[in-house]
């Protein structure tokens, strides 16, 4: 801005998928590019260097975005704390890393709005410990915060980036940590806070999904969303995620690669559930947006869980069991699946679940079901192969539905 039941629901109940939410407002958006010092962006205007956006006018009462009915303006507080990167971006000597900070303003696009200093020397873990803070009403759609190494003799180098939601119900996030992505692959992490104020208190409210499961009314979401949700509400601190790469991340240069892609485990047909077997690559998303409005998810989680990057699976036969891997935005989730015989399972809340999995053969595939149940709530997956297709589906005990189409890699 992504998954299975048992992993699905991983996936989802500690992350929260995003997607679609950087959009620009008027004209193009901000452009980081290679060179973050030659030219500032708003809209379709340019700006010389050194301009100073901070006072950017957005206060506007036509301007001013409010999600929901009766919904207060907040001020909006980020701070970026360090980075931790995988590998030396330098070809010679240590890296100097910054943080450039753009936003996404309504009414003006893509504006640089802040920048940390180059940490001397720090190489691969740089500390800033930065703070901005957006006045009320002047929340932005979203934030990028793109790390690049500082250089005197030529071009700054661009390590990684993430473009992250924003919304006056998200509460805080304190110190998280954020998965930095360069061309689609994972460079490093980054920690950063943010908090949405109450004007005058300076208080944090609390998320509406939080308050929702407070009293005691929130139902199971299926295991990857769980995990999501929490980790949107700041109480699933063991995990890094990983959204969706924003078109207007900074590219890079060719000789900056970072080296052969990984190659995903080899898995060949045959035996249960043959046709399910192999690696998929997730294509679509359908209905996740409804799916968590009817379950009382606030504004913040629902734009989290959307702009989650989409996960990718692999299915194996082991022996007595099919082995599930979701690799999802949250990290590799995995299950081992026996088919017709009860099992236990656990979501990313520890709800305990008695389930159930059977495959049925088609004639152009199958269908793989698994049934769960727990104190928490019911729901059934169900994964369907058609050739080269595979269609998910999570279908609540309550009726609501949401689901993935992925293509055979």
């Amino acid at each position: 801005q992504g998954p299975s039941a048992a992993s699905f629901c991983h996936e989802l109940s500690a992350m929260f998928e995003i997607s679609g939410l950087f959009g620009t407002c008027c004209g193009e958006p901000g452009n980081v590019g290679d060179s973050p010092g030659d030219l500032q962006v708003i809209g379709s205007a340019r700006a010389p260097v050194g301009t100073n956006f901070s006072g950017l006018n957005t206060a506007d009462p036509k301007d001013v975005r409010v999600e929901e009915q009766g919904a207060v303006s907040r001020d909006f507080v980020l701070e970026v704390h360090s980075a931790t990167l995988d590998r030396s971006f330098a070809k010679v000597g240590w890296m100097d890393p910054y943080a450039l900070i753009t936003a996404d303003m309504l009414g003006c696009g893509w504006v640089e709005v802040d920048k940390t200093k180059p940490d001397k020397s720090a190489h691969k873990k740089p500390k800033w410990d930065m703070q901005h803070v957006f006045q009320s009403g002047k929340l932005p759609k979203s934030i990028m915060i793109a790390v690049w190494d500082k250089n005197n003799f030529h071009k700054d180098v661009f390590c990684g980036a993430v473009t992250i939601p924003c919304s006056e119900d998200m509460g805080a996030l304190d110190a998280k940590e954020f998965t930095l992505t360069k061309k689609g692959k994972s460079t490093g992490i980054v920690r950063l806070t943010l908090k949405a104020l109450v004007p005058t208190t300076g208080a944090v409210p609390q998320s509406a999904t939080a308050a929702f499961r407070q009293e005691g009314r929130q139902n199971t979401l299926g295991g990857e969303i769980d995990q999501i949700i929490a980790w949107a509400e700041g109480t699933h601190n063991d995990v890094q995620v990983t959204l969706q790469e924003n078109a207007d991340h900074p590219e890079g240069t060719p000789d900056e690669e970072e080296g052969a892609v990984l190659a995903r485990m080899q898995t060949t047909g045959g035996g249960s559930a043959g046709p399910l077997m192999g690696s998929w690559k997730c294509v679509d998303t359908f209905g996740l947006e409804d799916f968590l409005k009817a379950s009382g998810v606030g504004v913040f989680q629902r734009k989290v869980a959307m702009a989650a990057r989409w996960p990718a699976w692999d299915w194996s036969n082991e022996g007595a069991h099919i082995l599930f891997i979701n690799h999802s935005a949250i990290g590799d989730l995995k299950e081992e699946i026996p088919l017709n015989k009860e099992y236990a399972f656990k979501d990313g809340h520890k709800n305990d679940f008695k389930c159930t999995a059977e495959w049925t053969k088609t004639e152009d595939g199958g269908c793989l079901k698994i049934d769960r149940k727990g104190k928490v709530g019911d729901y059934i997956e169900e994964r369907t192969v058609k050739g080269n297709k595979l269609e998910f589906v999570l279908t609540h005990s309550n009726g609501v539905k949401w689901g993935r189409t992925f293509e055979r890699e």
